[in-house]
């Protein structure tokens, strides 16, 4: 990641903080060098006791302090809606789940039924064509796609705030997916779903196809066949 874009994400996440007047103490750290170790955390798995503090990067102290006090006031949910209404890109909308194995257990995970029945946790992940995440939720891995949809749907839309076409797999095929519209709200109105139904089949190709014509030709040969022998003195 380009230091340029830590230095944006920096900036807004200081203005939506708006912190009040100067301390006396020692002066918190730079909000880049924060994000610097948690872009680090997050790449290398690196555990936080060992981040030590650098000219460029805080200490891992430092950033969990910094994550418990973002957390309590909701702040990096705000600074990524911000961040991507800036973008406003591609209206098109992707809505998908993955599941990854539980190891070690955990409040969010349950049998997963892709995987033999062991514990994992799902990921239900919401983004724009470009790639841009607008909206995730982790449940455990035998929460079905449709008990998430109308709540990503509904997170994504007040990010985008203009919701093209949306695609999902038959995971999404549920009432609040065909309807893609929220309740009391005309703006999203116009979102086109193109979401693949439960009971569609899938498309033949031209062998099967081919198959199927034969298929049917060599029925009404023994159809025709069957109704000479019973006709005497017919030719074949």
């Amino acid at each position: 990641m380009d230091i340029r874009i830590l230095d944006l994400i920096a900036t807004v996440i200081e203005h939506c903080e708006g912190r009040g007047e100067p301390r006396p103490g020692h002066p918190p750290a730079e909000t880049v060098r924060v994000l610097a170790t948690l872009r680090r955390f997050g790449r290398e798995g690196t555990p936080w006791r060992s981040l030590k503090a650098t000219p460029t990067q805080a200490s891992g102290s430092t950033l969990r302090r910094r994550l418990a006090e973002w957390a309590a006031i909701n702040l990096l949910q705000r600074v990524h809606a911000l961040l991507v209404a800036m973008l406003r890109g591609d209206p098109d909308l992707i809505l998908d789940s993955c599941s990854v194995r539980a190891k070690r257990g955990g409040d969010l995970t349950g049998p997963n039924p892709t995987d033999r029945g062991k514990r994992g946790t799902k990921y239900h992940v919401a983004v724009t064509s470009d790639g841009v995440p607008v909206a995730c939720a982790a449940t455990a891995a035998n929460i079905n796609d449709t008990v998430l949809f109308e709540r990503l749907f509904l997170t994504a839309f007040a990010v985008m705030a203009k919701i093209g076409t949306v695609f999902a797999d038959k995971g999404g095929a549920c009432p609040a997916a065909r309807e893609a519209e929220p309740e009391g709200r005309r703006a999203p109105s116009q979102a086109l779903p193109a979401i693949r139904r439960r009971a569609s089949p899938p498309q033949a190709g031209p062998a099967a196809r081919l198959r199927a014509g034969q298929a049917a030709l060599a029925g009404r040969a023994q159809q025709r066949l069957a109704a000479r022998e019973q006709t005497p003195g017919t030719a074949l």
